[in-house]
């Protein structure tokens, strides 16, 4: 049949040609991200033949759920996301309304910055890979960080903690740099496919001493919620420190450290620098 200008209309999209429009954003994403099926099959807790099988346009009918899971392992927002919830809503007929939409209108970085700022004890916040994106003033006082000394050692908490000046402060160095290898490997167990984790991993390697604990460092069956180190302060001597790991549900790829008083003697310190101590508020 032809138009009143003799052209023929549009032909309609078939259901094999909505599977390849949906398969085909599924590829890009992985491919701009860096990851193999095998991979994003892994972060997805799919199998790579549904992946394969995805992205050539043999399935029709994803749920909500994969639909979901492929949403949080391609880390897709905005506009992206967008556009793969259109596709799939063509493919399925189905909405797709992730549950991840709502924590993306407040970007989770940011949050982790502001509680981290507004807190009285020292405290910083790390991403999922240690990142440190965040140090309130206490802790840039209590491990003597200024802008300079930030712009030149590492971002990565294990950077820090390996560099090779900097580490000479923390007692004994050795246990510490261990304990935090293994919560290190425990709490990234399933990131190691990241591009970005090879990336930290083969720079960290080039630090003195890393390779040689990290192949000895077993990860065990958990991470500890807290330990105590000892550090050097220049100004306010040996401290006793205490750490405690917040973790906040549905915003997971962001947690925050807060450095406690781990004895009497530190407890004395903190309340002479003005940092809040139990019972009390600073002003």
């Amino acid at each position: 049949m032809t138009s009143l200008h003799g052209t023929r209309p549009p032909h309609p999209m078939r259901a094999e040609d909505y599977a390849n429009e949906f398969g085909a954003m599924v590829a890009q994403f992985r491919q701009r991200r860096g990851l193999s099926q095998g991979q994003l099959a892994h972060a997805a807790r799919l199998s790579r033949t549904y992946i394969y099988h995805l992205e050539t346009g043999q399935r029709s009918a994803p749920s909500v759920r994969v639909a979901r899971a492929l949403l949080r392992a391609l880390e897709i927002h905005g506009d992206d996301r967008h556009r793969l919830a259109i596709a799939f809503t063509r493919l399925t007929g189905l909405p797709l309304e992730d549950e991840a939409d709502g924590a993306d209108l407040l970007d989770q970085r940011e949050l982790a910055g502001l509680l981290v700022r507004n807190t009285a004890f020292p405290a910083h916040s790390l991403d999922r890979l240690w990142g440190v994106s965040a140090w309130n003033i206490p802790a840039m006082h209590l491990f003597e960080l200024d802008a300079s000394s930030l712009a030149t050692l590492s971002r990565n908490l294990l950077g820090v903690v390996f560099d090779p000046a900097y580490r000479a402060r923390f007692r004994p160095w050795e246990a510490l740099a261990r304990r935090l290898l293994a919560d290190f490997k425990y709490n990234t167990r399933a990131l190691t496919y990241l591009p970005e984790y090879r990336d930290l991993w083969r720079s960290l390697r080039a630090l003195p001493d890393f390779r040689r604990i990290a192949d000895s460092s077993d990860p065990g069956t958990s991470a500890a919620t807290s330990f105590i180190f000892q550090m050097r302060h220049t100004e306010l001597g040996t401290l006793t420190l205490r750490t405690t790991v917040t973790i906040f549900s549905g915003a997971s790829d962001y947690s925050i450290v807060t450095y406690l008083p781990g004895d009497q003697q530190t407890l004395a310190i903190f309340a002479a620098n003005g940092w809040q101590v139990l019972g009390e508020t600073t002003s």
